[in-house]
């Protein structure tokens, strides 16, 4: 079907709805889930609730009717038996046949009277004359005379035998009256032949005035109101209120027939419902009114009520919506924030508190993995840093390489022109001493060019199993003249279960050798120098320490720069430190430094226990050189 819009307007029309319900919180989702379900359980449970009541009162009040009608019948029937025996019992009284006989009507009236004292009664003759009786309250023929064709009607009806309802004129129309006929007969016997001789007299009708007061009386205990409908005529109404037989009359009969039926009258509901009288004669019913206005108000109330707890109660689904929305959107929100922090490199941002349920978990799961992002991009780093300070230490190295190279063979030249003219100069020339400085600043050239040289070069194949405790005391061997020279006091605490590693001999012991003559400089003045060697963890230590002048904190994070020194004058080119943290690095190892100034430093040699294989040997580092300090 066209509706008039292009399919691509069509979809984003219906797609409208979605969007928004996706552009919506966490929070807000959970929130609006709670109280749509919420509503959709309440309302309809309360709507329901009020239309069972509702039905309840029309079934009750249907169940009253249907009871009603039944006594109605049952009533009319035992009434009808009633006036059949009062009207037999008349026909056989012999001093009412004697007074008929006798053509006395005053005689027939007072016998009449006293058998039915509080009854409507006519006796006619066969004629259709009326002989005497009372009817609607009064004596006849005296108090109030009937014409004749209504005497003739009656006697007509009253002249079958059983009960019939009839018309009797009234002061106000037609009053319907309840008349059960008898015949009177008198029987007299012949003596000479012995057989009974039977005379017909004429009718005896006893009854009482139909009316709707009269019917609904067995019915007030239910509240019931009656209308009383003769024929096509309607003949009386008990509702309270008299203005409202024109809507009575409005009423379509044929389909309050066929069951109860709901109708407003004045306003006030009412249950109605038709039963008709087991009459002969004229045909007769009633209209059945039942109110419900009491029970339909006590409904309404009770309803009231419903709708009161289920505000209450739709008030407290949504405040518990808004509470466990908070409580699930509230971590999940910490989350996405932590999420999005840590997307911008944050690390620090906090997550939901701990707890044992999913959201917790989940929290949980994201601070480990935070925690292991942390570490690996810190990894990264350090290899970055790693990667990009081994590039240096090459391109310097060959650029280190190529100078020392290029400045070797001047420096040789003019050492050998120098050589030369020592000898065929005058041993006596008082500018000699010159020559003699010249030279020994040309050595002191060569030899700086030579170490540069030996730190572009690769370290030797010669890796091996070495015993750290060995190497330590060769080292302080060689160097335990000059540190007595310089008064320091060498100390050692070597563990004697210090695994062996597999290094390159030469390499740690110019390390070692670079520390501990880098110790001896710093204590001029004497000191005590302390070596130690242990195990630690997976790793050996070498810790070189010293009671000298310490580093100050601005140098520390330069000391392991190549050219970078602390020493005054001439006396170090800082490329010591550099080429030891090198051969150390190169041994997959770690060389750190604590000091203090006034109080000494103290530096460790961290090398793995399984720092290199036998084929491994490509790390830059410098032969072992004593002599090469920082």
């Amino acid at each position: 079907m066209n509706t008039g819009r292009p399919f691509s307007e069509r979809t984003l029309f219906h797609a409208r709805p979605a969007a928004t319900v996706r552009r919506l919180s966490l929070r807000a989702k959970v929130f609006v889930l709670f109280a749509g379900a919420a509503l959709l359980m309440l309302v309809p449970a309360l709507l329901l609730i009020a239309d069972a009541v509702e039905r309840e009162v029309y079934a009750r009040a249907t169940g009253q009717l249907s009871d009603a009608s039944g006594e109605l019948r049952q009533d009319w029937t035992t009434r009808d038996e009633n006036l059949e025996q009062s009207a037999a019992t008349l026909t056989v009284d012999p001093r009412v046949a004697d007074a008929w006989s006798a053509d006395s009507p005053g005689a027939l009236q007072r016998r009449i009277l006293e058998n039915v004292p509080k009854l409507d009664v006519i006796a006619v003759d066969t004629t259709g004359r009326l002989l005497g009786g009372r009817l609607l309250g009064g004596r006849l023929p005296g108090g109030r005379e009937l014409d004749e064709e209504t005497l003739r009607v009656l006697a007509a009806d009253t002249a079958r035998r059983g009960t019939r309802i009839v018309l009797a004129p009234g002061p106000r129309g037609p009053v319907p009256l309840r008349l059960a006929s008898s015949p009177m007969e008198r029987v007299t016997w012949s003596d000479s032949l012995m057989e009974a001789d039977t005379v017909r007299l004429g009718t005896v009708a006893v009854g009482s005035q139909l009316t709707a007061a009269g019917l609904s009386k067995d019915l007030q205990s239910t509240g019931t109101n009656v209308a009383l409908i003769v024929g096509d005529s309607l003949l009386g109404v008990t509702l309270p209120d008299s203005s409202l037989v024109p809507e009575v009359r409005a009423l379509n009969l044929g389909e309050l027939r066929s069951g109860p039926k709901r109708v407003l009258l004045g306003g006030q509901p009412y249950l109605t419902t038709v039963s008709s009288l087991p009459t002969r004669g004229l045909a007769a019913s009633v209209i059945l009114f039942r109110p419900v206005t009491d029970e339909l108000g006590i409904a309404r109330a009770i309803t009231q009520s419903l709708w009161g707890i289920g505000v209450a109660a739709l008030l407290l689904a949504l405040l518990l919506a808004a509470v466990v929305s908070r409580i699930v959107a509230r971590p999940t929100q910490v989350l996405a924030e932590a999420s999005v922090r840590l997307a911008r490199g944050d690390y620090a941002a906090p997550l939901p508190r701990p707890s044992d349920d999913e959201i917790g978990q989940l929290a949980q799961a994201f601070g480990d993995m935070r925690e292991a992002i942390f570490a690996r991009e810190q990894r990264l780093r350090s290899a970055q840093a790693e990667m990009i300070h081994r590039e240096k230490l090459a391109a310097m190295g060959r650029l280190v390489a190529q100078l020392s190279h290029e400045i070797n063979n001047p420096i040789y030249n003019i050492q050998n022109c120098l050589e030369a003219l020592e000898r065929r100069g005058d041993p006596r020339d008082p500018n000699r001493e010159f020559l003699t400085l010249a030279q020994e600043e040309l050595l002191r050239m060569a030899g700086l060019t030579r170490r540069l040289l030996d730190q572009s070069r690769p370290l030797s194949d010669a890796v091996a199993p070495t015993d750290l405790n060995a190497v330590v005391r060769r080292v302080l061997t060689l160097a335990g003249a000059e540190m007595e020279t310089r008064g320091v006091e060498v100390e050692t605490a070597l563990d004697p279960t210090l695994p062996r590693v597999t290094v390159h001999p030469e390499a740690i012991q110019q390390v070692l050798a670079n520390l501990v003559y880098n110790a001896g400089d710093a204590m001029a003045g004497g000191g005590t120098l302390r070596v130690v060697t242990r195990v630690a963890d997976d790793a050996v230590e070498v810790i070189v320490e010293d009671t000298g002048t310490g580093i100050a904190e601005h140098d520390l994070p330069h000391i392991f720069e190549a050219f970078y020194t602390t020493k005054p004058g001439i006396a170090g080119i800082g490329l010591g430190l550099f080429v030891s943290e090198g051969i150390v690095r190169g041994h997959r190892g770690r060389l750190s430094v604590e000091s203090t100034v006034g109080r000494g430093s103290r530096f460790t040699v961290r090398l793995p226990r399984e720092t290199l294989d036998e084929t491994l040997a490509d790390a830059p580092a410098e032969p072992a050189t004593a002599g090469a300090t920082g």
